[in-house]
């Protein structure tokens, strides 16, 4: 029975991740936003986070390789500065706030980010201030939840950046996100082994959605792919809140 039971659980979260492993390839975005309130319910959340740290890391590598000539890389440099100076800060969060109070924060941060995003009708202008900022708010969060993804998307959708950019650059920032953080939660000393080896088994049904997502990009519109950032986001939210619930 518990061989069964344990079979459950991971073929769970394959499947999580083939899911969100086909919308990251498909919109440079998903990954976290849509396996971290799924996955948090068959792992502890302090290892979740670790686990797709470790997973975005490889999606990213191999896609910014791929995807590099369409790359924003100055705009990617200051969301990095950014970032440098808050994974830090996540880092505290993530060593000294309980599994349950951060299974809830990343519920309710999802939930705000739809929120905003929703009520928000103007459009915003990008300027290296406000994403120099969005880059410290998301380093924040990606050391202490692994989704650094709501602000960036936020931000990026309220300028109305095109979606080929869009993409490319939010995978190479978030590869420099992954890189950064793993080298932060090995020297707090942090064990990455237990995270290394249930990575290794969901490889290639990441592999499989990032296949699928690339092969489906070119037929996406832009009026889609800000409705299905929109859908990722409000399917993540409502289903974290429920199961918490």
């Amino acid at each position: 029975m518990y061989d069964f039971f344990q079979t459950y659980l991971w073929s769970s979260a394959v499947v999580i991740i083939l899911v969100a492993s086909f919308m990251q390839s498909l919109t440079g975005f998903g990954l976290a936003v849509i396996a971290a309130p799924l996955l948090i319910i068959i792992y502890d959340p302090k290892e979740v986070v670790l686990i797709l740290q470790i997973l975005s890391l490889a999606i990213s590598v191999v896609f910014s390789v791929i995807l590099r000539k369409n790359v924003d890389w100055k705009f990617v440099l200051i969301l990095s500065l950014g970032s440098l100076l808050g994974q830090p800060m996540g880092l505290v969060i993530y060593h000294f706030v309980p599994s349950n109070m951060l299974k809830i924060f990343i519920s309710l941060l999802i939930l705000f980010f739809l929120l905003v995003k929703q009520i928000s009708c103007k459009s915003i202008q990008e300027t290296q201030g406000k994403s120099f900022i969005v880059g410290l708010i998301s380093g924040i969060l990606n050391t202490s939840t692994a989704l650094p993804g709501p602000p960036l998307i936020l931000y990026l959708t309220l300028s109305n950046r095109e979606k080929t950019s869009m993409r490319a650059t939010s995978i190479v920032y978030f590869a420099f996100l992954n890189l950064t953080a793993i080298i932060g939660f090995i020297i707090s000393q942090k064990d990455l082994s237990t995270a290394v080896s249930h990575t290794v088994t969901m490889l290639p049904a990441a592999i499989v959605g990032l296949i699928l997502g690339n092969l489906l990009f070119p037929y996406l519109s832009q009026n889609l792919f800000q409705k299905i950032i929109f859908i990722m986001m409000a399917f993540s939210s409502v289903y974290t809140i429920c199961s918490i619930l």
